[in-house]
């Protein structure tokens, strides 16, 4: 199948492992629909070819992920989507996103999330539905679209993985943390040096693929059937609500109107205005 968003190859040289790698370096691999449509069409082939036993996933570029792709706020809308807006359509269409989501959390093959760069809002809901995450020490992680437009659909996954605080911690201010401090929270397997992180994936898929494919498959659905049995998918599904709820408290109406107005960089400058602020106040003066 022939793609556009994303390139899908077996590593010619290891044919058993696969490779997904988001293909829009000039939108900084934002999550557009297509993508995302493609994204999961391609975890369908991998899931179906009897070659195949692990899958790595990258991006293409400077960034792993910039999130969802904010683009088309100043697009006119689909026909289907011209109807009055209202929970019940937001919260149907979050819980469709959550569903894919949990498909692929629990594909039965392992995949490996290779992060560097930026690796935001959805690009960190994508990332953390893969069994392991390895990432270069300098990847920047966070959900900063949290400062204005709502919640992650799947932000329960960082309280199992990160805690209770540290997630409510990301989620609350919009930082970000690095590669380093990812590994020590727990929010990914290792960081590595960015000019090692390709080596690192590839020597770590091939210790994967020694083990025979039906004996991954028992240990990775054994763990996450501990993680389901605490109650996970109802989790990512309660998430999913907030976040249908929150495009009706009318917070975005700024940004969504300075968007289609003067342009979708002026509106993430609007957006995080109020950061950069504080970063120069708390500077430390010279005497």
């Amino acid at each position: 199948m022939a793609y556009e968003t994303i390139i899908y190859e077996k590593l010619p040289e290891q044919p058993r492992i696969a490779r997904i790698t988001l293909n829009r370096p000039e939108k900084l691999n934002a999550l557009s629909d297509t993508l995302l449509r493609e994204f999961y069409a391609a975890v369908d082939e991998f899931d179906h070819d009897p070659e195949t036993v692990v899958l790595i996933l990258r991006g293409a570029g400077r960034v792993f992920s910039s999130g969802y792709d904010l683009g088309g706020a100043g697009q006119a809308p689909a026909e289907s989507e011209r109807a009055q807006p209202t929970i019940g359509r937001s919260r149907q269409r979050m819980n469709v996103s959550v569903d894919r989501y949990i498909n692929f959390w629990n594909l039965r093959k392992p995949t490996i999330a290779q992060v560097h760069g930026y690796c935001l809002s959805g690009g960190t809901e994508l990332s953390a539905m893969c069994d392991f995450i390895i990432a270069a020490e300098d990847a920047q992680f966070g959900h900063i679209a949290g400062r204005y437009q709502g919640t992650l659909r799947t932000l329960s996954l960082w309280p199992y993985t990160i805690g209770m605080r540290k997630a409510k911690e990301l989620f609350m201010t919009g930082d970000l943390i690095d590669g380093r401090e990812a590994v020590r929270i727990g929010l990914v397997n290792k960081a590595v040096p960015a000019p090692d992180l390709e080596d690192e994936v590839y020597d770590f898929a091939h210790r994967i693929i020694r083990i025979p494919l039906e004996i991954l498959t028992l240990h990775k659905h054994s763990v996450n059937r501990w993680f389901e049995i605490m109650g996970l998918q109802a989790a990512l599904h309660s998430a999913a609500d907030f976040d249908a709820v929150g495009a009706f408290t009318g917070v975005g109406e700024d940004f969504r109107k300075i968007a289609q107005e003067r342009g979708l960089k002026a509106a993430l400058e609007w957006r995080d205005a109020p950061w950069r602020q504080y970063q120069r106040k708390k500077a430390p003066q010279r005497h």
